[in-house]
């Protein structure tokens, strides 16, 4: 039996029918659970020595009327949808930095019926040291949103790119007003994180300096619209 099937029959008898009203009986969850799996190879990347790591963050945003009547089984649903995600990356051999988690997102534009699907690589928080670094190993680098809508956020840089943005299709998605949708792009490989501004309509600072393209180094902070980022690399 494959990973839908079995995330089909535990939610017989719990919530089939109830999610089925929810969304007009246009969606099922076997769609959303398909969607979180093609979000997950669509992202997935080769890190060292083969390793390759897939987002262990979800949104799946629905309309306003689809979240409100789907408010009474968040819990349960997002839990069968992280099991399910879980299961399916450890039948491919994909790993994540942190726990998987599935989140519900109210997006008014979104008409009834219809949902989408964004993904982000959510690091656990740090605990202590237990190795140090092996040679050639340039440590964890990260995204610490320390100051917006996001306060708090932290995101694990993945090769060979991130995009930060207010559209749908950004890595690191900002509801930020000042961001472009497409804003800026870390590109990440194994010597440097360098930044570009792409062309966005506030620009992109560092340090409060105004910049097109800037190597990081830790402890940088990025200023995006009303977003402030601090890029991290640990040592």
């Amino acid at each position: 039996m494959g990973v839908l099937q079995r995330f089909e029959r535990r939610l017989e008898g719990l919530v089939e029918g109830a999610f089925a009203r929810a969304f007009g009986g246009v969606v099922q969850p076997v769609e959303v659970a398909a969607a979180l799996q093609r979000e997950a190879a669509d992202k997935k990347a080769i890190v060292g020595q083969g390793r390759v790591l897939v987002p262990n963050d979800y949104t799946v945003e629905l309309s306003s009327d689809d979240s409100e009547r789907l408010a009474e089984y968040d819990e349960p649903l997002r839990k069968e949808l992280g099991d399910m995600v879980t299961e399916h990356a450890q039948e491919q051999g994909w790993s994540f930095v942190g726990p998987v988690q599935v989140h519900f997102e109210s997006v008014p534009e979104l008409a009834t019926g219809v949902f989408r699907v964004r993904s982000t690589v959510l690091a656990a928080p740090a605990g202590p040291a237990t190795t140090s670094p092996a040679a050639g190993d340039h440590g964890h680098r990260r995204l610490e949103l320390v100051a917006g809508s996001e306060t708090g956020r932290v995101v694990r840089l993945t090769p060979p790119s991130v995009v930060i943005g207010r559209g749908a299709e950004a890595d690191v998605r900002l509801t930020d007003t000042g961001v472009s949708r497409r804003h800026a792009e870390l590109h990440v490989d194994d010597d440097a994180v360098t930044l570009v501004d792409l062309r966005s309509t506030n620009g992109t600072s560092v340090n409060g300096e105004r910049v097109d393209r800037r190597a990081l180094v830790d402890g940088d902070r990025i200023a995006v619209g009303a977003t402030v980022i601090v890029f991290r690399q640990d040592t």
